[in-house]
């Protein structure tokens, strides 16, 4: 007998022998360990073949940098020396889960392993005592009456056992009371994975469905410690709870009978990972309903494009909510011009201050957004205009006014500012632009004597932190939120009667296909926190291009209009959902390197003619077209140098053949890192 064995590491399983006295503890899915290199792993059995006597078996198994390169390697390895479990410790369903996801995405099953299972179950280190403590007793759920049109939603899903829906409801219009009620119709034996994009989301969702199901639901998330990681992974699967509330990793839950997936708020960016295994958790959950037969809802106010045109098309169930809860009417909307608006300050106009004070006048609350960290995103000599830019990437530094320093967002490096300036020595350095902690002064400034509150991942380093703010605002205790983006996405406030936008340019500006799309999802979703209770709510968004078409739409809560408008100019160029993407990354050490190795990718692609009848040189309709080499528009992340290759097409898996063509002309060449990005969110 022999196995294939699959441990977290970037690599497909490796073939092993199996001592005829462990034959009979041999599972497919348990655990087992086995020598590795100088070493021992522990890793998980994929599969099991009989053969013919016990010698060490010759492994060809092809690796991610084995697709990089176009070569396979044998590895003469031993024999198993044990077996770690009496049972499979992972599902089958979720073993073909992984693979299916290690395939599609052009990376390995090791390392969707290593994504699916938290690395205490294989490293051996002990996880202690889970500590879960939440400061409120659960409440019993309130027997709602429901919409005509949640009626109809419910009765939609509830008729059928698989399938696909996409339930569009606009804010406050009850698409949570519409999930609780899909999996409280399934059968008793049948479990439900709940996503959320955000961790401050779960907060609520915890308490709405614990009310519901009490103890048989569980949350996971990536700010657990190992130890609640591993005993919410046990309860899962060992059948101890019926409902998993969680973020991207909670989709590879390992229930055994998966009945329901439910992805709110499914057009969310923060549904794809974007390193190591690029995976996005709302195509995995379809994959996996796929291959387990069962249903997916899609929630959300303002569906992905690609989901509407779907639903649209009829490749998924299309179901809609076109009010709010007892009528209630959705928010007015104002776009404030800062280019004419007076304002008290760099972050407020006048407009938007004197709304606040009415609305802390009247006992209400509010939110306001500003999507970007820190206290000012440009630090600069007015003398020479010079800009302190992180030396590990081509960005400019974010000054954090708490730790008095410069920090890159995106390599987590920081400087500590001087007080001359290091090009000219002049000593007129300004902050220049606005982050949250700069808003937090100014607001506070203006309206003393507030109980305010920031949110953004600065104040949410702690365990329980984003919980604690939002049991704050639901008991009242804070006046005025302020917040990234996650104070957007989810929220039940009925006391919030205002919302705000500070720096709405911000979303517009992106260098990215999708970047009108995404900041009409993230102020309708902002807008639509204001007015879920009696009061009627009211939205500001402030903006230097007030003109943008994108306002538009969001004033009057017109996402079909947008829609409309959008898929036109998709359509015209060609862009999802009217193809597919995939993006090829190349990372160089040095500049000049990158430059010299671009050249000769250029020319192997161009010159040799690929097998591919569908490809060539500028594309052509219905086959492939090549966008590229060129520079990433942040050419420099972590002292890397990026270049990237964009393929387009209709067809998922011609793309992966021109990818793996690619890679096969560039596979003797060295110094050079190579990622793939299947079905990209952004190009930066």
């Amino acid at each position: 007998m022999q196995v294939n064995i699959l441990f977290p590491i970037n690599a497909e399983s490796f073939t092993y022998s199996v001592p005829e006295e462990l034959e009979p503890e041999i599972k497919t899915g348990a655990r087992v360990l086995a020598p590795f290199k100088r070493g021992k792993k522990v890793g998980i059995i994929q599969s099991i073949e009989q053969t013919r006597g016990h010698k060490t078996v010759v492994s060809s198994q092809k690796t991610d940098a084995d697709l990089n390169n176009g070569l396979r390697k044998k590895i003469i390895l031993k024999p198993v020396e044990a077996v770690l479990d009496d049972e499979p410790f992972i599902p089958e369903n979720l073993l073909q889960l992984i693979q299916w996801v290690g395939q599609y995405y052009m990376s390995t099953s090791g390392l969707a392993l290593k994504n699916a299972v938290p690395s205490a179950f294989f490293t051996g280190k002990k996880a202690g005592k889970s500590r879960i403590v939440y400061d409120e007793e659960v409440k019993k759920a309130k027997a709602l009456d429901l919409t005509d049109e949640q009626s109809n939603a419910i009765s939609a899903i509830n008729s059928v056992d698989k399938g696909v829906f996409l339930v569009h409801g606009v804010t406050g219009s009850g698409k949570t009371e519409i999930y609780i009620r899909a999996i409280k119709a399934l059968p008793p034996d049948r479990e439900a994975i709940v996503l959320v994009p955000e961790i401050a989301i779960t907060a609520q969702m915890i308490d709405r469905f614990s009310a519901n199901f009490g103890e048989s639901v569980v949350f996971f998330h990536s700010g657990l410690s190992i130890g609640e990681r591993v005993t919410q992974w046990r309860k899962m699967r060992n059948g101890e709870v019926k409902v998993v509330i969680g973020v991207r990793s909670a989709v590879f839950a390992p229930f055994n009978n998966l009945g329901l997936i439910v992805i709110d708020e499914e057009q969310e960016a923060s549904y794809k990972q974007f390193d190591g295994l690029r995976y996005n958790a709302r195509d995995t959950a379809l994959a996996r309903a796929q291959l387990e037969g069962i249903k997916v809802i899609l929630g959300s106010a303002t569906p992905s494009l690609e989901a509407y045109y779907h639903a649209k098309s009829g490749k998924i169930r299309y179901l809609e909510l076109t009010q709010r809860i007892e009528q209630r009417p959705l928010p007015r909307v104002d776009i404030i011009d800062m280019t004419k608006e007076e304002k008290q300050s760099f972050s407020l106009s006048n407009k938007l201050l004197d709304a606040l004070k009415e609305n802390l006048g009247s006992n209400y609350q509010s939110l306001i957004m500003l999507n970007r960290r820190g206290y000012s995103p440009f630090f600069m000599c007015t003398d020479c205009g010079h800009t302190y830019k992180c030396p590990a990437c081509s960005i400019t530094l974010i000054y954090h006014k708490d730790t008095n320093t410069l920090n890159c967002h995106y390599c987590g490096s920081y400087l500590n500012p001087q007080d001359l300036c290091p090009n000219c020595k002049g000593t007129r350095i300004k902050y220049l632009g606005t982050g949250t902690q700069r808003a937090e002064e100014e607001i506070r400034q203006l309206m003393p004597g507030m109980a305010f509150k920031r949110m953004d991942k600065d104040t949410t380093q702690k365990k329980l932190s984003h919980y604690r703010i939002i049991k704050q605002m639901e008991e009242k205790k804070i006046d005025v939120l302020l917040g990234t983006q996650m104070v957007a996405k989810g929220h039940d406030f009925p006391d919030v009667t205002l919302s705000a936008v500070i720096s709405a340019d911000i979303a517009l500006n992106m260098p990215d296909f999708r970047s009108a799309e995404r900041a009409l999802q993230l102020f309708t979703q902002l807008a639509g926190r204001a007015g879920r209770g009696e009061v009627p709510g009211r939205a500001y968004i402030q903006t230097y291009e007030p003109e943008h078409y994108v306002f538009d739409y969001v004033r009057n809560h017109d996402y079909k209009g947008f829609y409309k408008k959008e898929i036109e100019l998709r359509k015209e160029l060609s862009y999802p959902p009217f193809s597919r993407l995939l993006r090829i990354i190349f990372s160089f050490k040095t500049r000049d390197t990158a430059g010299k190795i671009v050249k000769v990718i250029s020319n192997r692609i161009r010159k040799t003619a690929p097998p591919l009848p569908a490809m060539s040189k500028g594309g052509i309709p219905g086959g492939i077209e090549v966008l590229g080499p060129a520079p990433a528009p942040i050419e420099k992340i972590r002292n890397l140098w990026r270049w990237h290759i964009i393929l387009k097409g209709k067809n998922a898996k011609a793309l992966r053949q021109a990818a793996v063509f690619i890679l096969e002309k560039i596979k003797d060449m060295k110094e050079i890192k190579i990622d793939i990005d299947v079905d990209p969110i952004n190009m930066l």
